[in-house]
């Protein structure tokens, strides 16, 4: 359905329009290769000038002030990835009584009345699906643990959510609960440490972002327990595909941000054309493992930090 109502190849309008992504973070493979996606389709409409901009950490006060710069700027649209998805509400609010249309990127806000759509993947079926990964991965028993950026994510809660509804249902597993990183890869990595020698017996560990994967993958590999300790991750990067080619993450949930932001340009059109547009868009997701991450059908959705 969406390629028939979304499809790539419509003709430019008449009118030109400006459209900025926000992202979570700069320098972050996943919210790169959503700009890189929405800088193609802008290529691609011919009217739409695009550019992305964001914190340099993942800090709610740092992207606020970005917000306001943009929206100082005066842009048609904004793409939006909020790291807090309270706090950034009055201000978003404000751009919207501008006239300034607002789409979410990656997880929606509190006030679903701010964005007039919300692109993301169904992150408490990718959690569910990490779950049964680990789970086999394991042998259905032992410790696991569960690592993510910070309480308010509500994207990362969604897919908390999935693993433990999911984990649950393996009763020869003991879950060990969730810990918070700050979105820090040498915070992540601690916190392996300190598990593995609170628990020697750990056999698990599901990481739902990315730095939260390259600091489990340090960690497990400073204790010497690769191949022993299991992580399934949420999200790629450079190191994390060398990861699973070398064994060290066993598997991975990962989306397709390309696509994204390139749906996020394209409907962000439609409505500033007046066009009616779905309010929420699902994008799909493949899990990579050691067998699969150099094939075709995986690589399109491995993430890029330089567009092509």
């Amino acid at each position: 359905a969406l390629a028939a109502s979304l499809g790539l190849a419509q003709a430019a309008s008449a009118k030109d329009y400006k459209i900025t992504y926000i992202m979570g973070l700069t320098g972050n493979p996943f919210y790169s290769t959503v700009a890189c996606g929405g800088q193609d389709q802008a290529r691609k409409m011919g009217n739409v000038k695009f550019d992305a901009q964001g914190p340099a950490q993942y800090q709610p006060a740092l992207q606020m002030r970005v917000l306001d710069a943009v929206i100082a700027s005066q842009p048609d649209g904004i793409m939006f990835t909020a790291d807090d998805p309270v706090a950034m509400t009055p201000t978003l609010l404000q751009a919207k009584a501008m006239g300034i249309k607002i789409i979410s990127i990656d997880g929606d806000l509190k006030d679903m009345s701010v964005a007039i759509a919300n692109i993301q993947s169904d992150n408490i079926l990718g959690g569910r699906q990490a779950a049964i990964a680990l789970a086999k991965a394991i042998g259905d028993k032992g410790k696991v643990l569960a690592m993510e950026n910070s309480p308010a994510a509500v994207v990362a809660q969604q897919r908390l959510q999935g693993f433990v509804d999911e984990i649950k249902k393996h009763p020869n597993i003991q879950y060990l609960g969730v810990q918070y990183s700050n979105n820090q890869t040498a915070k992540a990595a601690g916190i392996v440490t300190a598990t593995i020698a609170a628990h020697p017996d750990l056999a698990g560990i599901f990481t739902i972002t990315t730095n939260n994967t390259e600091g489990a993958a340090t960690g497990v590999r400073e204790a010497g327990r690769i191949g022993k300790i299991k992580i399934v991750g949420f999200d790629t990067s450079d190191p994390i595909v060398e990861d699973i080619r070398q064994g060290i993450v066993t598997a991975d949930v990962v989306q397709y941000p390309f696509r994204v932001g390139q749906l996020g340009v394209e409907m962000m059109v439609q409505a500033l054309e007046g066009k009616t547009i779905e309010r929420e868009v699902h994008t799909p997701f493949v899990i990579a493992t050691k067998d699969n991450i150099d094939t075709p059908d995986v690589q399109k959705f491995v993430y890029k930090m330089k567009c092509q």
